[in-house]
């Protein structure tokens, strides 16, 4: 497979899925290769590439396509990103696993303390109560 071929067939939007980013409705994501708060790379459907916008960022002021974004996530050689891009294409590997953003077992450690906040909270207590006297009813 050619590397046309490859960019033809391996989309930007199947590249951060794999990677488990989510685009804005404007089409940014957080950029992978700067510490990113507030979305700044800008993905081009059309043209199937990237563009960050952050001057903190060593990708600033170039296109990257989809070898190229391969190759600096995963900070390989160009050779190395072509066929780790042929793999995704062929389906050999899955896509990389997003943590959850609230994990259960900080949510067992806060439970008990919202569960105790709850009980001193007279609006709290008031809101409860009024919702079961609801579902009763």
């Amino acid at each position: 497979m050619d590397i046309q071929e490859i960019k033809s067939r391996l989309t930007l939007a199947n590249l951060i899925q794999y990677y488990g980013y989510k685009a804005t409705k404007n089409n940014r994501i957080c950029c992978p290769f700067h510490e990113d708060k507030t979305p700044s790379m800008q993905l081009y459907w059309k043209t199937q590439t990237a563009y960050c916008f952050s001057s903190n960022c060593k990708m600033n002021g170039k296109k990257i396509d989809t070898i190229q974004f391969i190759q600096d996530k995963e900070n390989i050689s160009k050779h190395e990103a072509i066929k780790k891009a042929e793999s995704l294409i062929n389906g050999s590997i899955q896509p990389v696993q997003s943590k959850p953003i609230i994990q259960t077992e900080n949510l067992n450690d806060i439970f008990p303390k919202l569960k105790q906040s709850l009980y001193s909270s007279s609006k709290a207590r008031a809101y409860t109560e009024a919702e079961i006297f609801t579902m009763q009813n």
